[in-house]
């Protein structure tokens, strides 16, 4: 859903406030021409950040993490991808610098099929990325790639959205729930499959 000025003006101070808070850490390492994002680590979307920092160990990938470890309430500390604005965080910014293209690692709580969703406005490497998770885990989790059958909140087509803000902007995975727990305490089942998979489209890119 498109963001209104309104809500514009309002995720600045959000971020900031979300940056300021003691349960939250960022990491950025740089690496490689593609850049590796998981900007709702931690308890915000558990299992996200474990299968991207495993991709980007795996390929020398630059790596961005915003991580929340709070307790309880960690939901509370999500902010939108395309609220994460410029100016903000000088880690995220050299992030961004630092790569030609992202891949962004999401989770949602669609429970019908659970679905994997594949976007982005790098429409070519976008469909290769499906490809390869269809190929490695397409038999236990349905991958949908068509923008008009992914849900307008879910669909990483915004240009504010950090996973596009790279030179040749990106590809935004979003991951089910029961997948990503396969991704802690240790990655293992289909989650190792997925690194895998994205391990072999990280190094077709590079």
């Amino acid at each position: 859903m498109p963001t209104s000025p309104s809500a514009k003006a309002a995720a600045v101070p959000a971020f900031k406030k979300v940056l300021s808070d003691p349960a939250v850490r960022e990491v950025f390492l740089p690496g490689g021409p593609v850049g590796i994002f998981a900007p709702h680590g931690g308890g915000i979307e558990p299992g996200t950040e474990e299968i991207a920092r495993a991709v980007a160990q795996a390929t020398g990938a630059t790596l961005y993490v915003l991580s929340a470890k709070r307790p309880t309430g960690n939901a509370a500390l999500h902010v939108c991808s395309e609220d994460m604005l410029a100016g903000i965080s000088a880690k995220l910014d050299s992030a961004v610098k630092a790569c030609r293209m992202g891949i962004a690692i999401h989770g949602h709580g669609k429970t019908k099929g659970h679905p994997i969703y594949v976007s982005g406005l790098a429409d070519r490497a976008a469909k290769l990325a499906a490809e390869a998770i269809r190929n490695a885990i397409g038999t236990n989790w349905e991958v949908i790639d068509e923008h008009s059958k992914i849900p307008r909140e879910l669909a990483g087509v915004h240009k504010n959205n950090i996973v596009n803000r790279p030179r040749e902007h990106g590809i935004q995975i979003e991951l089910p729930r029961a997948l990503r727990e396969e991704a802690r305490p240790a990655i293992r089942g289909d989650a190792s499959l997925l690194v895998n998979a994205l391990v072999e489209v990280v190094r077709h890119l590079s």
